[in-house]
């Protein structure tokens, strides 16, 4: 079914619009399709953008009680995520106060595709501190803080395991609608 995201599991990865991709080995990461210009703080309509969101924040997530994104995110394209430890320093989420652990067994994440509304700022590599844009990050990654949006129709809410992806939700514009899960 078109734009149908349905639960995924070893071998493919969820996306904000129902593309799969093989993870592995000489795999591209998702939106890796868009095109935009070299400018590398630009933020284009349609680009894939990906928010990590501590555990504790998956149920305010799918009762409904959080209906914003906003905070440090990046576009799909600039990290490829093949288990939870590649996040870990790369989008420094070891900043003090962090719920984030490098040994974390499981990361949640939230995908969508970027809108000509929404109003990304991209962080200077100079002005990532402590906080949760992170000591640790380099300056070849773009970064942007992401004014506070309503969760755009269609955003997938997915689970990252050393297994792979799982789509566990997405987003109708009324509620987050869970996904099945596959064979």
């Amino acid at each position: 079914m078109p734009g149908d995201v349905r639960g995924t599991r070893r071998g493919h990865v969820c996306g904000p619009t129902g593309t799969r991709r093989i993870v592995g080995k000489g795999a591209c990461p998702l939106g890796s399709a868009v095109r935009e210009p070299a400018q590398p703080s630009r933020i284009t309509p349609g680009t894939p953008m990906r928010k990590v969101i501590p555990p504790r924040m998956v149920g305010p997530y799918m009762s409904g009680q959080r209906d914003v994104i906003a905070g440090y995110v990046h576009r799909v394209r600039d990290l490829l995520l093949r288990g939870p430890g590649d996040a870990y320093h790369p989008l420094g989420l070891g900043y003090e106060g962090s719920e984030f652990r490098p040994g974390m067994t499981e990361l949640y994440f939230l995908l969508w595709q970027a809108r000509e509304i929404d109003g990304y700022v991209p962080v200077a590599a100079d002005r990532r501190g402590p906080g949760p844009s992170g000591p640790v990050r380099g300056p070849e990654s773009v970064e942007f803080y992401l004014e506070p949006i309503q969760i755009p129709v269609g955003t997938t809410l997915c689970r990252l395991t050393d297994a792979g992806e799982d789509a566990v939700a997405r987003y109708d514009g009324l509620a987050w609608r869970r996904q099945g899960r596959e064979g």
